[in-house]
């Protein structure tokens, strides 16, 4: 669900139109992933979670295939990419809102109940909104979706340390024991916090309000000081959250000439890369980023050798966003903020000829 956007990212980088056609390939499954039957409104532009068959829709991975969508329109101006994300979108508005937060997890078959609890992860949704607002001019995708989003994460999931709250309670918003992660091993999510850090950074610029950016900052600060002698996080246990961390050190160690953030970025890029897999003569392997095995548990030596595809993704755009100021790609900081246009008319005194 995830990889078309970093390809994207390196066809940016590189200009070869095999990076561009793979996107499109992924982009084409997500779409054939697409409910588009009206019959019940309520799963009208869900994103099913595995195959065109699947009974389940998670909204943060669904979202994260409707982002997709939206950079392939951003990339190739087909006006088709475009309307998928924007079906989605006003289905996640609609039905996985609750709020000013999403959904957990729902299906689509009455057999099986819906997951409601307030997961942190969620937090990546907001910069979602962010993208699909700019490619389709919709102002509802802001206020509705990024604005609740970040001011609720601020609110209630980064503690004052800069620590993550992992759970709350769907309609109250409370926390309990389990949520407050006591006596358990931290989650993985507290350390790829699925995009949250890059959202209020987004959310800084776009409000004019730095309180957003310095949540973030407490929260890439704490993750600096969880690191792991060698550059990882928990013993090696997250891999995910290498490749994310280094994108959270490299802007907010930037932003704030912070030394601290900008050591955690070179132990974290030394790490990245000694997870990725040179020389092997297996091309299966060669160039991929190894990372936790997520498949089934009875598979023989499952996890001895494993290439993790959200972490080779997240990698791309991670030493992408280190090896140069390229614009315009996803989880870019160097890409176009939203300006009123108004402001460029009255500048430039030039006005829209309008003859009818």
């Amino acid at each position: 669900m995830f990889d078309n956007a970093p390809l994207l990212s390196v066809y940016r980088r590189t200009g070869k139109e095999k990076y561009l056609e793979a996107a499109e390939y992924a982009g084409r499954y997500i779409m054939s992933l697409q409910i588009l039957d009206k019959h019940d409104p309520r799963y009208y532009g869900v994103i099913r979670e595995l195959t065109p068959q699947s009974m389940e829709m998670d909204p943060r991975d669904a979202t994260t295939a409707a982002w997709g969508l939206v950079w392939l329109y951003n990339f190739t101006g087909e006006e088709e990419y475009l309307r998928r994300a924007v079906l989605f979108g006003d289905f996640h508005l609609k039905q996985c809102m609750i709020e000013g937060w999403p959904q957990y997890s729902y299906y689509m078959e009455k057999q099986f109940d819906n997951f409601y609890a307030r997961g942190s992860f969620q937090s990546g949704t907001g910069l979602f909104y962010y993208d699909l607002f700019m490619a389709s001019q919709d102002s509802r995708y802001i206020e509705f979706g990024m604005r609740p989003i970040a001011d609720n994460y601020l609110n209630f999931f980064i503690k004052d340390n800069g620590e993550l709250i992992q759970e709350r309670e769907i309609f109250t918003w409370n926390l309990d024991e389990e949520s407050e992660q006591k006596n358990v091993t931290p989650n993985m999510h507290m350390f790829n916090d699925d995009f949250g850090a890059p959202m209020l950074q987004t959310a800084s610029d776009l409000f004019k309000d730095e309180k957003y950016r310095e949540g973030a900052y407490r929260y890439v600060q704490w993750l600096a000081e969880h690191q792991d002698e060698d550059g990882g996080f928990c013993n090696g246990t997250h891999p995910s959250a290498v490749p994310t961390a280094l994108m959270y050190f490299h802007d907010l160690g930037q932003y704030y000439n912070d030394e601290k953030l900008l050591n955690a970025r070179e132990k974290t890029l030394n790490k990245l890369l000694d997870m990725q897999f040179r020389n092997t003569g297996d091309i299966m392997l060669d160039g991929g980023i190894a990372g936790r095995y997520e498949g089934p548990e009875n598979f023989p030596s499952g996890g001895d050798v494993c290439v993790n595809n959200r972490v080779s993704a997240y990698a791309i755009n991670a030493l992408i966003k280190l090896e140069s100021d390229v614009e315009d790609i996803w989880l870019g900081r160097n890409n176009k903020k939203f300006i009123d246009p108004l402001k460029e008319r009255m500048r430039t005194q030039t006005w829209y000829d309008l003859k009818w």
